[in-house]
C-alpha cells in the first residue's frame, strides 16, 4: 500500500470495504445532531469502549453516512481529550454520542471476537521497527503521510500551546520512528494517537521511516508554550543532574538513546508526560528516567520543566521568522 493511498476510516457507503482503513476524516461541526438524554453518560470502562468506537469508525458496520463518521470522529477525540484530563464522566458522556451517531449498542455483544495476541502484535512492531531504522526516509512520500498528522500537528509540525499536542518539528527521526511502533504495539498508551499509528493508516516500515524522516526536516519554532519563569535556576540545576545524561545538556536528544529532542517544547504538553510517566502511565518510558523522577515534587518538576521548555535548538534548526510550510501552500488543513 502506498502512502498517498494510506487512511483510517472506511468510505461510508461500503464501496471501498477491502481497501485501507483511512488515516483521518474531516472534522464536522455540528456533531450535536446526534442528541442523547443529557443524563445518559453511560457505565464504560472507556478504554474498551473507545476501541469499540474505533472499530466501528474503521469497518462502519451499520453503513451510517459519512456525516456521521465525521461527526463522531469529532466526538471521540474531543472525549479523549477530556479522559486525559481526568474529567471521566464527561469523557463518557461524549463517547455516548458515537453509539448513537454509528448505531452500534452500548453494550458488547455477547459473541466475543477474535482475543489479540498482543505478545505477537509487539513482536511484530518491533520487527517493524527495527526494519524502519534500517530504510532510507524517502522525504517526499514522508510528506504524503504527514499530511493527516498535520490535521493535528499543524503543517508546520508546531503542535499546540495547551499541551493537547506536542511540537514534533525537527524531532529525531528515530524517536519518531520508535514512539509511532511503541503505540501500535499498545506498549504506549495513546488513545489520540492510536488510528494514526495503526498499521492500517501506516501501512509499512517504509511509510513510518519516510514520514518521520520529513518530520526531523521541518522548522523548529522557539514560539513554543512557556512556563511561568519562576524558580529557573533551579529548574536548571535539576535538569542537569537528573535528565542531561540521556537528553543533552541542552535538550538536544539522542537518536542512539532514543531520548527525544526537548528544546522548544510545550511546557504544558511536558507536565503531562511527566506526570504520566512518573505515574508509570505511559509504559514505554525509560526505567531509569522513572527512578529518576519518582520522587520528585510537583514544585521542582515544574520548575525544571519549565527551564526545559525555554531551551531552543541551534539557529540552522529554527524556522525563519514568517515561516510557513511551502508543502501546504495552498491545501492547509481546516
Amino acid at each position: 500500500m502506498t502512502a498517498t493511498k494510506r487512511t483510517v476510516l472506511r468510505k461510508a457507503n461500503g464501496a471501498d470495504r477491502s481497501k485501507r482503513c483511512r488515516g483521518t476524516i474531516a472534522f464536522a461541526a455540528a456533531a450535536a445532531v446526534f442528541l442523547a438524554a443529557p443524563n445518559a453518560a453511560l457505565a464504560m470502562d472507556f478504554p474498551e469502549a473507545l476501541k469499540r468506537v474505533d472499530h466501528a469508525l474503521r469497518t462502519n458496520p451499520s453503513n451510517v453516512s459519512q456525516f456521521a463518521l465525521d461527526s463522531c470522529f469529532k466526538r471521540r477525540n474531543f472525549a479523549v481529550q477530556l479522559y486525559e484530563s481526568r474529567q471521566i464522566e464527561r469523557a463518557e458522556r461524549s463517547l455516548h454520542f458515537c453509539f448513537d451517531a454509528l448505531e452500534i449498542p452500548e453494550v458488547a455483544p455477547e459473541a466475543k471476537e477474535k482475543a489479540l495476541d498482543v505478545d505477537k502484535l509487539k513482536a511484530k512492531a518491533l520487527k517493524e521497527a527495527e526494519e524502519a531504522l534500517r530504510l532510507t526516509a524517502n522525504v517526499k512520500d514522508g510528506l504524503e503521510v504527514y499530511r493527516e498528522c498535520a490535521k493535528c500537528h499543524k503543517p508546520e509540525g508546531w503542535g499546540l500551546t495547551n499541551g493537547s499536542v506536542p511540537q514534533l518539528a525537527g524531532q529525531h527521526s528515530n524517536v519518531i520512528i520508535k514512539q509511532l511502533m511503541d503505540i501500535r504495539a499498545g506498549s504506549r498508551g495513546n488513545p489520540m494517537m492510536e488510528p494514526f499509528a495503526c498499521a492500517e493508516a501506516v501501512s509499512s516500515a517504509q511509510s513510518v521511516a519516510d514520514v518521520a524522516g520529513y518530520i526531523d526536516t521541518l522548522e523548529i519554532s522557539t514560539a513554543n508554550g512557556k512556563g511561568p519563569g519562576i524558580n529557573l535556576e533551579r529548574g536548571e540545576r535539576l535538569y542537569q543532574e537528573n535528565c542531561a545524561s540521556c537528553h543533552g545538556a541542552r535538550g538536544e536528544g539522542d537518536p542512539l538513546k532514543y531520548a527525544p529532542r526537548l528544546q522548544s517544547q510545550h511546557y504544558k504538553y511536558l507536565v503531562n508526560q511527566f506526570r504520566w510517566i512518573r505515574d508509570d502511565k505511559r509504559h514505554n518510558a525509560d526505567p531509569a528516567m522513572m527512578a529518576l523522577i519518582k520522587d520528585m515534587k510537583t514544585t521542582e518538576a515544574k520548575a525544571m520543566l519549565d527551564y526545559v521548555s525555554r531551551l531552543e535548538p541551534p539557529e540552522e534548526l529554527q524556522e525563519p521568522e514568517g515561516w510557513q510550510n511551502p508543502d501546504f501552500a495552498g491545501s492547509r488543513p481546516k
